[in-house]
């Protein structure tokens, strides 16, 4: 907490304990708490005055101000520019500042702090914003050699698209985890950052599934990205379908033409 916002509660406390209006429940909410890049954020904040008229309401971004709203003023909005931060001004006001085009450097700190006009009664309320970029597609799947069997080593990499915070990757054979560790960040792009992450598995008989070998890789980012890649392995165990060969085939065929021949004559035969 900051020496400023110390100071504003040390004064509320004791005003208040001078039976003189005080503010309850400022609450600042962020809507939404994750913001995708480019998008926007509505920033509510709720407070209960008791009574007593509005002085003000100021909008932090950290310690710096960047909305003011003051209903005794003309006009009675006032932005103050910081770099990064553009307030749709159409949609703003005594309640809530609305962001557009939100980028990467307001991920942080954002506060309300409202001032009654008599007694000066304040109160504040901090959230945290988190500004992300969701990978474009899903992840890939690349394998080194194939068909597979016990006692081979399953060589694997999985690659997913640049995002911020990069995606967090595992991989799942036969519906078993298999690997799941810390995201290897191979290169960055725009502010962005690749995930890979490689496997090296050793194969025993738990790993089949009926002779198949099923390979997923999920990639995943807190609990707003979800996507997977998935392939069918060759292994020699692969269960072998049933097969019937062209001869058999012509064979059933010609079996069939013969009891229909043996039909239409026994017919051709009563009838003549």
């Amino acid at each position: 907490m900051t020496c400023r916002l110390w100071i504003i509660q040390i004064l509320t406390l004791f005003l208040c304990h001078k039976d003189v209006w005080c503010l309850k429940s400022v609450i600042l909410t962020l809507e939404p708490a994750v913001v995708q890049r480019y998008h926007y954020c509505t920033l509510m904040c709720n407070y209960d005055l008791e009574g007593a008229p509005l002085y003000t309401v100021k909008w932090y971004r950290g310690l710096h101000e960047f909305y003011r709203y003051t209903p005794n003023e003309y006009p009675n909005t006032k932005i103050f520019p910081i770099g990064g931060i553009t307030v749709d001004v159409n949609h703003s006001n005594s309640t809530q500042v609305v962001l557009r085009n939100v980028e990467f450097n307001l991920s942080g700190n954002f506060s309300c702090e409202v001032t009654t006009e008599e007694g000066f009664s304040t109160g504040y309320d901090t959230k945290t914003m988190l500004v992300v970029q969701l990978p474009e597609e899903p992840p890939t799947i690349s394998v080194s050699s194939e068909p597979l069997d016990y006692g081979d080593v399953l060589r694997a990499n999985c690659s997913s698209p640049p995002s911020r915070p990069p995606a967090t990757l595992k991989f799942i054979l036969n519906n078993r985890t298999v690997a799941k560790s810390e995201t290897i960040i191979t290169k960055k792009s725009q502010e962005m950052l690749w995930s890979d992450l490689y496997l090296e598995l050793p194969l025993s008989e738990v790993h089949f599934n009926g002779g198949r070998l099923i390979l997923r890789c999920e990639a995943q980012i807190a609990d707003m990205y979800l996507e997977y890649a998935e392939l069918r392995l060759d292994s020699v165990r692969d269960p072998v379908p049933e097969r019937v060969s062209a001869v058999d085939r012509a064979s059933r065929i010609l079996d069939l033409t013969l009891v229909q021949w043996i039909i239409i004559i026994a017919t051709i035969l009563q009838n003549s």
